[in-house]
């Protein structure tokens, strides 16, 4: 990867924000805040670069915005509750995602996201990791269209979360 893109104080205010209500409703608590930044920093980078998506990458943004629980070179190995439901064993994470990965094409990115939060393939950072990949596969990883995914598990914390186009035109790759 290249140089790290320089940032307008406008921009930054945009991904501070959005990072900030993402970990909020997350109850991560404001110390999360950088780490989902840095993420954040780093995927619009590496897709302004050009880079693809990828298990690696993944697995650097899991670690990225929860570095004491996700380590950088793998998934969970714990198995995992989230609001009382048990997840899928740790075990399939790493078919699952790479399925997800290579049949993702098929799926708009409120599916992809939907997969992705089921596969739940880290300990903690789930729906951080989600909404920056959300933002990916939607076109709007750019701090002026930056969206949050919907609310699709009726959590009464999101309740005033737009719709996936957030009423705004969706950019082109040349908006980048």
């Amino acid at each position: 990867m290249e140089q790290m893109r320089t940032y307008t104080t406008e921009e930054m205010i945009q991904v501070v924000k959005w990072a900030a209500q993402e970990c909020e409703w997350q109850d991560s608590g404001e110390m999360s805040v950088p780490g989902m930044v840095t993420a954040y920093l780093y995927t619009h980078d590496l897709l302004l670069d050009g880079g693809g998506l990828g298990v690696g990458v993944i697995k650097l943004l899991g670690s990225l915005v929860e570095p004491d629980l996700n380590p950088f070179d793998r998934f969970r190995g714990v198995d995992v509750t989230v609001g009382g439901n048990l997840k899928m064993p740790h075990s399939q994470v790493v078919a699952a995602i790479s399925s997800l990965l290579r049949n993702g094409d098929d799926l708009e990115p409120v599916d992809w996201f939907r997969e992705f939060e089921n596969i739940h393939p880290f300990r903690d950072g789930n729906g951080r990791v989600g909404n920056i990949l959300f933002n990916w596969l939607s076109g709007t990883l750019s701090p002026r269209y930056l969206q949050f995914p919907p609310n699709l598990w009726n959590d009464p914390r999101r309740e005033d979360v737009a719709e996936p186009d957030g009423g705004h035109d969706v950019p082109t790759r040349s908006d980048y």
